[in-house]
């Protein structure tokens, strides 16, 4: 036993000390490339290229720096390394009945850091927060190769104006992540989904009318003509108030597949119905109307309602940016894009004051425009 302990140990000194040459040689690489004008392309596994506009530059791979940093089980704190897989963590965490509460899409490959630059947050959100609602602090490099830290491992150290959760959604073009504090939450003893027939106009009925926020609900998608409902709690609490929404009761196995699938957008309905479509994404503000049927075909609906997931052409971008305006909400190219459509830009344009607000940040954070320039919009 003591010579697996002395082994374990040594492992770990092992891979710290290769952590610690890794950084130091990324800083002098970033000073570098600010030095001499070059562009550095900021990736974890790689696994979400193909999303937003296409960046420019080097390759700098934050897969070489892993691990978990810090983990105790009771703080409901958890702190890693960017470059380690999302499904190291969620394993880790299961471990001790716990998890991501904003429930992360995953790739194979997928990583922390990765996870966090993109800011994308699964069917729980609605109840359970935003990925940035759950982002705690963060270490992170500069366009100049300085360190930064923001926040902290404890919910208490996150006070004024929390600079931690900018990083969130950012696409590494302030900077590259090397830790992320990640509050994470309980694993429900019981959870179990029901499943009834419905259109479109149906369903976003029947889920406006639902609550968001903590509660039963964990969970509410709108799929091929099926609603989807998941719940959590007492068994008694979680039967009855499926009970009240009608529908039939999935078994545990076949709803896990659902979400599982859904979550990580394997499901056939992210399949493209036909040659030329793209995937779109729209997040509107809660009681949004149904998408008009000539602007686009419906995919999914997500977030109990304030997410939807429809097909159109690259060329049908004025008329679901505008729409989207109009209910409160934005539209983004989201996959099946060529990279010529990408280098356009894959988000709807800001308004000038918050354009502004994104450059002086930009400023701040990478003031020789180092990283990932083309990533979020053409002009940085």
């Amino acid at each position: 036993m003591r010579n697996q302990d002395n082994n374990h140990a040594g492992m770990l000194a092992h891979q710290e000390e290769d952590a610690e040459h890794w950084l130091a040689d990324t800083r002098r690489r970033i000073r570098a490339a600010a030095d001499e004008g070059r562009r550095l392309m900021i990736e974890g596994s790689g696994s979400r290229q193909d999303f937003a506009g296409v960046p420019q530059g080097e390759r700098l791979s934050l897969r070489p720096y892993r691990g978990i940093v810090h983990y105790e089980p009771d703080d409901l704190v958890i702190t890693v390394r960017a470059g380690t897989p999302l499904a190291d963590v969620q394993q880790g965490l299961a471990q001790h009945g716990q998890m991501l509460g904003f429930e992360p899409p995953l790739r194979p490959g997928a990583t922390v850091g990765g996870a966090v630059a993109l800011g994308w947050s699964g069917p729980r959100r609605p109840f359970a927060g935003a990925l940035r609602d759950h982002l705690l602090g963060v270490r992170m490099l500069d366009g100049e190769g300085r360190l930064l830290r923001f926040g902290g491992q404890v919910v208490k150290n996150v006070a004024g104006f929390d600079v931690a959760r900018l990083m969130a959604g950012s696409l590494g073009v302030l900077g590259p992540l090397l830790e992320v504090s990640l509050r994470v939450l309980p694993r429900p003893s019981v959870e179990r989904s029901a499943v009834l027939a419905a259109t479109p106009a149906q369903a976003l009925q029947l889920m406006q009318a639902l609550p968001t926020g903590p509660g039963l609900l964990t969970a509410a998608a709108h799929v091929q003509d099926r609603l989807y409902l998941r719940s959590a709690g007492s068994l008694a609490c979680v039967q009855a108030f499926l009970a009240r929404q009608g529908g039939q009761c999935m078994e545990p196995d076949a709803a896990q597949a659902f979400w599982s699938a859904f979550t990580d957008q394997t499901h056939a309905c992210f399949t493209p119905p036909t040659d030329g479509l793209r995937l779109w994404r729209i997040s509107l503000r809660p009681g949004a109307a149904v998408l008009p049927s000539e602007l686009a075909v419906p995919c999914a609906i997500d977030w109990a309602g304030a997410l939807r997931w429809v097909w159109a052409p690259a060329s049908a971008a004025g008329g679901l940016v505008a729409w989207a305006r109009a209910h409160g909400g934005h539209a983004t190219l989201w996959a099946h894009a060529s990279s010529g459509e990408r280098h356009g830009g894959v988000f709807q344009a800001l308004p000038a004051p918050v354009m502004r607000l994104h450059q002086r940040l930009k400023q701040v954070f990478d003031p020789r425009g180092v990283f990932n320039v083309g990533r979020m919009y053409p002009q940085f």
